[in-house]
């Protein structure tokens, strides 16, 4: 994965942007998968089944089938009965847009549930998480996607997802953000946005990147917005690049933070300096929106950028 431009020549500006409320719905954990066909792995990459439940984008499930990868198909197990409503899928090879174009994204899939019933989906052929939605919610214990049309690819003949997320009927225990404002990002590269949206969208390896012409991102905030008044006690963060240990170590992360939240008070956070999911509580109070200001960072090894790859407030 490569950092784009380490200063972009574009001033930082304030940016708004609104963003569609997801399902107040809870994610359901993966337990296993199984696959009819994985792509055989290398000495560097793996191409496994398991890699659409290890909340990265960047590593794929590749069929391994002789043709475009027509009837292939991949199992999830829930561990147990639930009641679901919709997934998400990243559909094709999300390590970065080349890879995507050049590899066969799914077009038509079947659904299989445990009672052995189905449903069909035509999904867009869009570089964006799709949300796929029951007609009503099913209660079953395995989920079976099989791949029954294709958009090809421009050069790999090899048909790939990068990662599923399946939702249940219970209430999400994170407040859902409606908007949001921050000091500035890094501009889409090849590799993909750095924009808000990554640090609630469940992955590790998507992440907002400040864009300080000059500075190591201290000053710099992200404020989200809840659309309403509710409850907030603690912050679900994954601090730094999380892509993997090497860029994390070679990006800013921030040891310092100030919460300041829409009634005017704040709260000063001292952040741990790993890479591992922490969190932070603080007194609870009623908010319809929380700013994140990075008062300190340390500073990376190479990329002078501080990057945030997730932030979720609960109660």
């Amino acid at each position: 994965m490569s950092m784009r431009s380490l200063f972009s020549a574009l001033a930082s500006i304030l940016l708004l942007a609104l963003v569609a409320t997801p399902a107040d719905a809870a994610q359901v954990k993966i337990a296993g998968v199984l696959a009819s066909s994985s792509y055989p792995d290398s000495e560097e990459v793996s191409y496994a089944a398991s890699n659409v439940k290890d909340g990265k984008v960047s590593t794929v499930w590749v069929e391994g089938e002789d043709g475009s990868g027509l009837g292939s198909w991949i199992e999830i197990d829930l561990g147990g009965e639930q009641t679901i409503t919709h997934l998400r899928l990243w559909n094709g090879n999300w390590y970065s847009w080349d890879f995507w174009n050049r590899h066969n994204r799914a077009k038509e899939i079947e659904l299989t549930f445990s009672d052995q019933s189905t449903q069909k989906f035509t999904l867009k052929d869009e570089k964006l998480p799709e949300e796929i939605r029951f007609i009503k919610p099913v209660t079953t214990s395995t989920i079976k996607i099989k791949i029954k049309g294709i958009y090809r690819g421009s050069t790999f003949n090899d048909t790939c997802i990068s990662e599923i997320a399946i939702f249940n009927d219970q209430p999400e225990v994170f407040h859902t953000v409606s908007a949001t404002t921050d000091s500035g990002h890094l501009p889409e590269d090849a590799d993909g946005t750095y924009a808000v949206e990554n640090t609630w969208d469940m992955l590790n390896d998507t992440m907002w990147c400040e864009n300080q012409k000059d500075g190591d991102g201290t000053g710099s905030w992200i404020e989200y917005r809840f659309g309403k008044t509710v409850r907030v006690g603690k912050l679900l963060l994954l601090n730094g690049n999380a892509y993997d240990t090497t860029f994390w170590r070679k990006s800013n992360r921030a040891t310092d933070i100030t919460l300041t939240f829409s009634d005017g008070s704040s709260e000063a956070i001292v952040v741990k300096d790993f890479i591992m999911l922490q969190t932070l509580r603080f007194a609870a109070r009623d908010a319809s929106s929380v700013r994140i200001t990075f008062d300190a960072v340390k500073v990376g090894t190479e990329y002078n950028d501080l990057c945030l790859s997730e932030a979720r407030f609960a109660e």
